[in-house]
């Protein structure tokens, strides 16, 4: 009897070893699974490193796609409008905008060549303001008194 009892004692205890091993084992894999699907997501949403060397190859690349697609789009405007409205409309995107000159730095603009545009005149004088304009302006108004 002592002797049975030793063995499935021992039996029990190689067993439950087993059993234990063999659990860990699974949680071990499942967690391995688990980290794969995670490091796998991450490359995902990873990409590709940026180095200034790479930036400027995209950015080429994208300035030319741009410009093509810009290019794409007037041609297309353009065909839609009759020979003096595309006069006009080249006319119109011909002049520099202001953003433009100012990124190319190219300030030296003579007042010459801002009278030549089309414009209204000003005549400063007429809004000069004189302490004469003040006091009319002061006798028509109502003044309140906190006495009355």
């Amino acid at each position: 009897m002592a002797m049975t009892f030793t063995l499935v004692s021992h039996l029990r205890e190689q067993l439950s070893d087993f059993v234990r091993a063999r659990a860990d084992r699974i949680r071990r894999e499942e967690a391995e699974k688990e980290r794969l699907l995670i490091e796998a997501e991450e490359a995902k949403t990873r990409g590709t490193a940026v180095t200034p060397e790479s930036f400027l190859a995209w950015k080429v690349k994208f300035e030319k796609e741009m410009a093509a697609k810009k290019r794409k789009e007037e041609e297309e405007r353009l065909k839609g409008l009759t020979a003096k409205e595309r006069e006009e409309y080249k006319k119109l995107h011909l002049r520099s905008t202001g953003r433009q000159l100012f990124e190319r730095k190219d300030w030296d603009v003579s007042e010459d060549s801002l009278l030549e545009e089309e414009g209204t005149s000003v005549d400063v004088s007429q809004y000069d303001r004189t302490r004469e304009d003040e006091d009319e302006d002061n006798e028509d108004r109502v003044q309140f008194s906190d006495s009355e």
